[in-house]
């Protein structure tokens, strides 16, 4: 049967006293249940509460905590010992290493950063340097002695940027290490933290489980507690409410068989909960001794192992980066100013070395040999010679209006240049078989264009070059318009009824006789140009069955354009004229004439094209 501690130890001392009178089975002095604390041979509860912590009641005020943490800080194992002893000594060590890491990584950014400033800075100088040292000869620089000073001033500055380019790299590669120790710190650091929230939460679980198993031992003892004294016929106190069954809280009186029953029953349960507590009990002190005795000084010995090797690490770094950089600094002040004189001036010595006047002597005297003598005389007028296109804009030899005779006088040409340049350009460019050719009228704006040129200067024009010639029908257009404004047209005003009359012999012989004596009365101008004309025409009638441009619609197209209108004479005033012996004045009359005559002018061509041969050949 379950006995509680303080029912035994009241057994024990009633063995051990002189027995007076017998006691009542149930009386106060026999009653198996106290709060007492236990005997040494059980575990103190409250010594969970209480492990491996300082108790400032036995040490003393918070000045005397403060002198013994103060005194064991001065040797490493008394810093590690009272690291375990305080409460949060573990996560103080953990963000000490956290600081040196922080501390490291931010070394090392400086450090990068810096590297690349000096880099930069060293190569810009050297580039710098060198590329004034190249274009000090070709560029317009004073030479003499201050060239010689200027060069060996900007090759000093080159070995500036040399001693930064290495001072650059050495930087880089500490900074390099730096980072490597932040990373293994750091990560050693998390692989702790993880290993100390492991080890707390075992303990937190078992803690947890512990008070739910003493929770539930207080309640049974409390509930045996209740029917021992109901049972006994005593009146219960007001303790702690707990959740009891309904069998006790009855009001209903109870038989004494069933208040044993009732009692029996309680006392097994207190004792089953007993047991379970005692377990947890057992397992949660385990943990605590075995992670405040053994992980937790472990764990702290590292970190405080790992703390000690980064501090040492980034000291030992740092004073590499001060040994470097002083050493930087030194060389690059022997550069400027060198301790011995056998290396050389210093920077200030060479820009004393320049004399202005010995180089201002020397260049003069460099030119002055090759110089020439200075001329003083007069400048001359240099006439400005313009292109011949400009000219030709300037005074042009005009073709459109102008006399036939005066153009061929103007350029000693037998055949106007203007007919021979479109008849080979027509003839060259397959214009003998285009269909409807001078039938067919060109672009008005290309036809103007080309007007343009042969009036600016005719020899000029290069038909095959020309964009307007890609159509034949601009050049037939043009060459046609020409025609048409020829002051006196190619068949003559004054011969203008010869050829009309000619044209209307019914005697076919007759007729092409009398044109060809027509045509032998034409001045030699107009002969010679038409004869080249016919002849081109010609050509173009031996390739109806391509061009489908017959004799008859040549002579349609060139009759009007070839022969104009007749000359008239008009009496003003018949009165007065018969008074005067004036003569009648003559004028071109309105083209009344012409289109009455226009069957006979198309005849006229028309005759004549058809017995070219007999007429010209």
């Amino acid at each position: 049967m379950f006995i509680h501690p303080q029912e035994r130890l009241a057994s024990e001392q009633t063995t051990n006293s002189a027995m007076v009178a017998p006691e009542a089975p149930y009386s106060n002095n026999n009653i198996p249940f106290s709060f007492a604390p236990a005997t040494n041979s059980e575990v103190d509860v409250a010594s969970v509460n209480s492990f491996r912590t300082i108790d400032t009641n036995q040490t003393g005020d918070h000045e005397s905590l403060s002198s013994d943490i103060t005194d064991r800080a001065n040797e490493p194992q008394g810093l590690i010992k009272l690291l375990c002893e305080i409460d949060g000594g573990l996560g103080i060590a953990l963000e000490r290493v956290k600081q040196g890491s922080s501390s490291a990584k931010a070394s090392a950014t400086f450090l990068k950063k810096r590297a690349a400033i000096e880099d930069e800075y060293g190569r810009m100088m050297i580039k710098l340097s060198k590329s004034m040292q190249e274009g000090h000869h070709s560029n317009d620089t004073k030479q003499g002695s201050y060239g010689e000073n200027w060069l060996y001033m900007l090759k000093l500055h080159e070995s500036i940027g040399e001693n930064r380019v290495k001072f650059a790299a050495a930087i880089q590669e500490i900074s390099e290490e730096i980072t490597a120790l932040y990373k293994e710190t750091d990560k050693s650091r998390k692989n702790l933290k993880d290993s100390r929230q492991k080890h707390e939460k075992a303990i937190q679980d078992s803690e947890q489980a512990l008070e739910k198993a003493k929770n539930k031992y207080e309640t049974h003892s409390e509930d045996w507690e209740r029917t021992l004294l109901q049972k006994n016929g005593e009146v219960v106190p007001n303790l702690k409410p707990r959740t009891l069954t309904k069998a006790i809280f009855s009001k209903q009186p109870k038989s004494p068989t069933q208040l044993l029953k009732m009692e029996e029953d309680a006392r097994n349960k207190a004792a089953t909960a007993n047991d379970t507590y005692k377990h947890h009990l057992s397992i949660t002190n385990a943990t605590r001794h075995e992670y405040y005795d053994i992980h937790l000084p472990r764990m702290v010995t590292a970190l405080k192992d790992i703390s000690d090797e980064c501090d040492i690490g980034l000291q030992y770094h740092l004073a590499r980066y001060t040994y470097l950089f002083e050493n930087t600094m030194v060389s690059d002040a022997l550069v400027i100013s060198p301790a011995n004189t056998e290396d050389g001036p210093s920077m200030r010595k060479i820009v004393e070395q320049i004399n202005n006047e010995e180089d201002y002597y020397s260049y003069v005297q460099s030119y002055g040999a090759k110089a020439k003598k200075m001329k003083n005389h007069d400048i001359p007028y240099d006439q400005y010679n313009m292109s011949e296109q400009a000219i030709s804009i300037m005074n042009p030899k005009n073709v459109f209006g102008v006399d036939l005779a005066e153009q061929m006088r103007r350029d000693n040409h037998e055949v106007p240049l203007i007919l021979m340049k479109c008849a080979e350009a027509i003839e060259r460019n397959g214009g003998l078989e285009s269909q409807g050719i001078y039938r067919v009228s060109g672009v008005q704006s290309n036809i103007q264009k080309l007007r343009a040129l042969f009036d600016r200067n005719t020899e000029a024009v290069d038909l095959s070059a020309e964009e307007s010639s890609l159509d034949i029908n601009n050049i037939t257009s043009v060459l046609k318009l020409w025609f048409r404004e020829l002051p006196d047209p190619l068949f003559p005003r004054e011969m203008y009824q010869n050829f009309i009359n000619a044209a209307k012999t019914p005697d076919e012989r007759k007729r092409v006789l009398d044109l060809h004596e027509c045509v032998n009365n034409l001045p030699d101008p107009n002969y010679s140009t038409l004869k080249y004309l016919m002849g081109h025409l010609h050509k173009i009638v031996q390739n109806q069955d391509k061009n489908k441009m017959s004799v008859q619609n040549l002579g349609i197209v060139f009759g009007p354009t070839l022969m104009g209108s007749p000359v008239v004479t008009a009496i003003s005033n018949p009165v007065s004229l018969q008074n005067s012996n004036t003569a009648p004045t003559p004028y071109v009359a309105s083209d009344s004439g012409g289109l009455n005559d226009m069957g006979w002018q198309c005849k006229v061509v028309e005759a004549i094209l058809e017995n070219y041969l007999a007429i010209f050949v």
